[in-house]
C-alpha cells in the first residue's frame, strides 16, 4: 500500500505540472492530496491522514477551484519571457532539495531496526479538547477560518464600480 499512495502522490504531482488547464491540474492535485493522506495512514499517522483528507483535499482544493473561477481568463496567459526569471530563481532551490532528496534517499536504504506505532488519534484528541491544553488555540483557530471565509465571500461579491 505504501507504494501504491507514493505513486498516487507522484503521478499527481507530476500531472499538476503536466496538465495545459488549471482546472484539470487543480483535479490532479486531488491525486496527488490523497496519496499523502495514504501515506500517512500507511506509516501510523491516522490523525494526520483525516487532517490531510479532510483540510487538503476538501478545503484547499476546493479553495483553489474558487480561485481559478474567479481569476479572470487573460490572467492566466503566459509567455516564454515572464517564466524565465522565475525558472531561473526556482532552479537553484530545486537543485538543493534534490540533494537533500539525494542523501535522504542513500540513508533510507539502509536497514533499520522496525519501528511500532501506536494509533494517535486519541492522544491529540484529548489534548484539543482539554481546557488546560489546547482548547482555546483550536478555538480561536476556527474563528480564524470562519473570518477568513467571511472575507471571502465578501472579496468575491463584491463589485466593480460600486
Amino acid at each position: 500500500m505504501f507504494w501504491f499512495f507514493g505513486g498516487c502522490a507522484l503521478a499527481g504531482a507530476a500531472l499538476v505540472a503536466l496538465m495545459p488547464k488549471l482546472v484539470h491540474s487543480a483535479f490532479a492535485l486531488v491525486l496527488s492530496l490523497l496519496g499523502v493522506a495514504g501515506l500517512y495512514w500507511t506509516l501510523g499517522a491516522d490523525f494526520l491522514g483525516g487532517v490531510q483528507l479532510l483540510v487538503y483535499v476538501g478545503g484547499i482544493t476546493i479553495l483553489f477551484i474558487y480561485g481559478i473561477m474567479l481569476t479572470p481568463r487573460d490572467a492566466t496567459r503566459w509567455s516564454l519571457g515572464t517564466l524565465v526569471l522565475p525558472g531561473v530563481l526556482v532552479a537553484v532551490p530545486v537543485a538543493v532539495l534534490m540533494s537533500v532528496a539525494w542523501q535522504g534517499l542513500a540513508a533510507a536504504l539502509k536497514p533499520a531496526a522496525p519501528v511500532t506505532s501506536a494509533p494517535t488519534t486519541d492522544a491529540i484528541g484529548t489534548a484539543l479538547l482539554m481546557r488546560d491544553q489546547y482548547l482555546i488555540p483550536f478555538e480561536l483557530s476556527s474563528l480564524v477560518l470562519l473570518a477568513a471565509l467571511v472575507g471571502s465571500v465578501y472579496l468575491a461579491r463584491r463589485r466593480k464600480g460600486g
